[in-house]
């Protein structure tokens, strides 16, 4: 379940950095494997974005949660 850059970054800055988290996707090893970006709604987590190596999906949730985003 993956959205767009701009909408998932739209609904990190809605949630707040803390109801946000990062996780290995199913089967992927934690250093090398593909993650997933979790927001939580309401009482349950939500995938927006899958499909990221660590590195990024990091920094994806570091550029939305600051007030400065990089192009």
């Amino acid at each position: 379940m993956s959205l767009n850059l701009n909408e998932a970054i739209q609904k990190m800055r809605k949630v707040g950095p803390c109801n946000i988290r990062t996780l290995p996707m199913p089967g992927q090893n934690i250093h090398t494997g593909q993650y997933r970006i979790e927001i939580r709604e309401g009482l349950s987590w939500v995938c927006i974005v899958e499909g990221l190596p660590k590195a990024t999906a990091d920094d994806l949730i570091r550029q939305s949660t600051n007030r400065v985003l990089y192009g």
